[in-house]
């Protein structure tokens, strides 16, 4: 790509990157380029050891990206591919201090009340664990003088959004009904929006 050659994201991008201002092209475009730093296999996080507090920022513009916006199937796709080299770069600390918050124990709290009495039925271990989560997360909201409520959190609403979208692109994409003149016509850019899902879900069983 010759934005990469010319180094477009060292260069213009992350220099003028303002967490408070900068807009959805602007952090879309930071993704893509370094989307393309992983394809051809050179370090992508390196331009960014230099202001880790700016790039925390960044990585939380990215996790809010979609809020409020409906992103196109190939915006999905890039984004996905993004949290996907997120997840397969834990060694760099930079990087996996904020994205493994977002496989934590309290995801937990998205479960359906059936799924989450499976996962903890006659596990005292897992119960004792999350007791002291449940109390831990009270006691900050307290010091926040917030009320507690977990449903809010980013941890707790990401994958389960991220997995409500792949549904979603599954059943209306992949799969639609069929009651179109086109019914035979496959979306190849859905599907491989749904490979590279379950690429992101292979990635986060091995953590």
């Amino acid at each position: 790509m010759i934005l990469e050659v010319s180094q477009y994201l060292e260069n213009y991008l992350w220099p003028n990157f303002d967490p408070e201002t900068a807009t959805f092209e602007h952090v879309m475009s930071m993704i893509l380029m370094i989307n393309e730093k992983f394809r051809e296999n050179v370090a992508a996080w390196s331009c960014f050891y230099d202001q880790k507090g700016v790039f925390k920022r960044f990585l939380d513009r990215v996790l809010h990206l979609k809020e409020g916006r409906e992103l196109s199937i190939a915006e999905k796709t890039n984004y996905l591919v993004f949290m996907i080299n997120a997840f397969q770069s834990l060694e760099d600390e930079m990087v996996s201090q904020t994205v493994l918050k977002l496989a934590s124990f309290e995801s937990w709290h998205s479960l359906s009340y059936g799924r989450f009495q499976m996962e903890l039925c006659l596990n005292n271990k897992l119960i004792k664990k999350w007791r002291k989560t449940i109390k831990k997360e009270a006691e900050e909201a307290t010091k926040r003088g917030e009320v507690f409520n977990p449903s809010t959190s980013l941890e707790v609403r990401f994958l389960r959004n991220f997995t409500e979208e792949f549904l979603d692109v599954l059943d209306f994409k992949v799969f639609p009904q069929k009651s179109s003149a086109n019914e035979d016509e496959i979306d190849d850019a859905a599907v491989l929006y749904c490979e590279r899902f379950m690429e992101f879900l292979i990635d986060l069983l091995s953590i």
